[in-house]
Order: structure tokens, then sequence, then C-alpha cells
């Protein structure tokens, strides 16, 4: 840490990437803000000897649980859209972990803005 307070051109590059980690990590809830959130469950029904089945999108929302109904046409892309969101919420979990060690490094203290999303 030594080295940060004695040396301008790392400090410099410290703050850049800095910088470019949280408008980074803004871009990526942005993108979460539009994906829908919870996952996609599939249930099974039985009538008169044949099997049905039903997918519902589960997601919580305050403190109930909410099922939604996805028709059939509509699977495969909610299914895509889960995945997304599920790889935007690594890229933002490893984005915070950075913006954290750079602040540790720069002594800057304080947190991002925004909330942290949940999957």
């Amino acid at each position: 840490m030594n080295v940060v307070e004695k040396d301008s051109v790392v400090s410099g590059m410290l703050h850049d990437e800095l910088q470019r980690c949280e408008e980074a990590l803004a871009g990526i809830r942005k993108g979460l803000s539009g994906l829908p959130k919870g996952s996609l469950s599939v249930r099974k029904k039985l009538h008169k000897n044949k099997e049905y089945e039903y997918h519902y999108l589960k997601y919580r929302e305050e403190n109930k649980v909410v099922n939604q109904h996805v028709a059939d046409s509509g699977v495969n892309e909610l299914r895509d859209k889960l995945a997304l969101r599920r790889k935007y919420v690594q890229e933002a979990r490893a984005y915070e972990g950075r913006i954290s060690y750079l602040r540790k490094l720069l002594k800057t203290g304080g947190h991002s803005s925004g909330s942290q999303e949940d999957e």
C-alpha cells in the first residue's frame, strides 16, 4: 500500500481501474433490471391416462413466493433470459469484489451506488 501513496502513476492506474469497474458494474446492473428473476419449474398433471407438463416461473415478491404460468411458446426464451441473468449476477459479484479490493488499496472506503441484486 505504500507504493500507491508514493507512486502517482500506480495510483492513477488504480483510480482508472476503479472507475472502469464501477462503470461496468453499473452497466451490468442496468442489464439485470430488464431480465426476469427466479427459476423455471415444471409441474406434471395426469389426466385421462395422459401426462401434461406445465411450466411456471417461480420468484419471490416481498415475502411471497409467486408461481407465474409460462406458455409453451415462451419457455425457451425465458430459459435463455434466466441463464443470462445468472451470468450477469456472477459478473456483478466479481466486479463488486474487485471494487472492494481497489478501494482498500486506495483507502477511499464508501460503497458503490445501487443495491445488490439477488437471484
